[in-house]
């Protein structure tokens, strides 16, 4: 669904892509004028220097299970503190239009562990939150970058938020 609307987007002869690049890598080497939509960790940009903000990961597993139908529905959340995994995903049932092979389905277990290397959601705590309106007043200066996503503005977004936010933005 959304890609092409990054394909079209992204054609746009004023936005320069660069695959495989660490931004920090490139930072001193980018024109304090050019325009920067940054949405990377917001801690990360200013170098950790109020902190380092919190975040929630998640990690997948994957099962093939022998049944047609699983548990009815692409995702099913679990939020009893002894379940170990948060949700699982059946992928077949986003697109039931399509052949399935059958007495079999894929499985995918979600389970939430903290990954500093990998961060996904904010956790968002009184302490997080003091550090986090550090750097949002760190933001203020930096005239040329725009700080957005999750990453960037220390808050959970789902999808339509997000498209949202950055036309609001544009």
């Amino acid at each position: 669904g959304y890609g092409a609307i990054f394909e079209k987007m992204l054609k746009n002869d004023n936005i320069d892509i660069l695959l495989n690049t660490d931004f920090f890598d490139l930072k001193s080497h980018i024109p304090k004028s050019k325009k920067i939509i940054y949405t990377g960790p917001v801690d990360r940009y200013f170098d950790y220097k109020h902190g380092t903000l919190e975040w929630r990961s998640i990690r997948f597993e994957k099962e093939a299970v022998p049944y047609d139908d699983y548990q009815g529905t692409s995702v099913m959340n679990y939020a009893e503190p002894e379940v170990a995994f948060t949700r699982i995903h059946e992928p077949k049932h986003l697109h039931p239009e399509k052949e399935h092979k059958k007495g079999t389905s894929l499985i995918i277990k979600e389970f939430s562990e903290i990954n500093p290397d990998e961060p996904y959601y904010p956790i968002n705590t009184p302490d997080n939150q003091s550090v986090y309106q550090k750097y949002l007043d760190e933001t203020k200066s930096e005239k040329n970058v725009i700080f957005g996503g999750r990453l960037g503005e220390y808050k959970y977004f789902d999808m339509h938020q997000s498209i949202a936010k950055a036309l609001a933005t544009y």
